[in-house]
This record gives structure tokens, sequence and C-alpha cells, in this order.
């Protein structure tokens, strides 16, 4: 039997094995630590994956697609009619300004006259912009309206703007009535008028 030779048998000191240093027990904070970066890495790596599949797709050769058959009859995109009964920034021709004009310092948005279905009336519209308040924009179309023979007509149908007042009139017992309704919005930096209608051509 051979006999196992001790370290000291030939002069040498062989320093003693020490454990590994134990690392401290990370706190729950520093746990958490560790799931959100393993989370972001986890999605970084993820969205690495997914740009190379594009990379690689985009890549890749396409079969060819057969060109658009010129006789094949397929419409074009139409283009869009132009309403020449409507304007933008502007009075459109023929809008009654005499009856329904635009108050003072009023910026025009947009309008439109056209003849009702029966071709009575003509209906109207007619959107501004004003710096002047509810009440004085309210007050100017009262008055106007008022002195064309239009008289407010109560009204309890609820609305969002913030003032609505319709006006009414006939000029004659087998005349159509005519109708004007007034609305203001205030967004508290300026004020948006709506006027719908029908009138009398002229």
């Amino acid at each position: 039997m051979v006999a196992r030779a001790r370290a000291g048998d030939y002069g040498v000191r062989v320093p003693p094995r020490t454990r590994a240093a134990a690392h401290p027990a990370l706190s729950p904070a520093g746990r958490a630590a560790v799931v959100l970066v393993a989370a972001v890495l986890g999605s970084t790596l993820a969205g690495c994956q997914a740009d190379l599949g594009d990379v690689q797709g985009a890549a890749a050769p396409r079969e060819e697609q057969p060109a658009p058959d010129a006789d094949s009859g397929a419409p074009g995109t139409p283009l869009p009619d132009y309403d020449a009964a409507s304007a933008v920034g502007d009075l459109v021709e023929g809008f009654p300004a005499a009856l329904v004009p635009v108050a003072p310092g009023a910026e025009v948005l947009a309008s439109s006259a056209r003849p009702s279905q029966d071709g009575a009336l003509v209906d109207v519209t007619l959107n501004l912009r004003s710096t002047d308040t509810v009440e004085a924009l309210t007050a100017y179309y009262t008055d106007t309206l008022g002195v064309a023979g239009f008289a407010v007509s109560p009204s309890t149908v609820p609305s969002a703007l913030t003032s609505l007042t319709t006006f009414v009139r006939t000029t004659a017992p087998e005349a159509p009535t005519e109708s004007v309704a007034v609305g203001v919005f205030d967004d508290e930096t300026e004020r948006l008028v709506t006027i719908s209608g029908q009138v009398a051509a002229g």
C-alpha cells in the first residue's frame, strides 16, 4: 500500500483553503430592481428580435406581382364635387346678407345658400367667429331680425350652445313661415356664431 504523502513531509506549507465570501442577501428593494432590469432587458431583446425579423422579411426575395391590367376597367378615384352653394371664409353668392348680415367685426368661417326642397324658401347657414360677448351678439341679431319683422319664438329644445334664439316671421297669410336660429358658443377666448334657417329669396 502506498502511503499518502502529507504536505508537511516535504517542508512545504500549504495555505489552508478559504471559503468563498458569502454575498449579502438582496433587500426587497434590490430584488425589485433586479426584476425590473430583467424585464427591461427582456423587452429590449424581444424588440431587437422583432426588428431583425422585419429586416429579414424585407430582405427576402418577393414574388413578382402581375402588373395591373390597363383594360380591366377598374374605376379611378373620383374627384370631389364642387358645391357651388357653399363657401369657406366668405359669403357664398346669393346669400341674403341684407336679411341675415354678418355681425360687425365678425369673421366669416363658412356660409351656404340653396333652395329649399319645395323651392319656396332658401336654406341658409352662416358660421362666424367674433370677440364680442354672447349678450352683444344675441342683441345684435335680435334687433336686426326684429326690424325685418321676425319675432322671438320660445324654444325648449336643449342645446350645448351658450345661447340659442329662434326667430320666425310670416309676411302674408298665404306665405310660408320663415325661421332663423342664432346660436352662440363661448369658449372663453372668442365666440362662435352659427346661424341657420329658411328665409325668402331676395
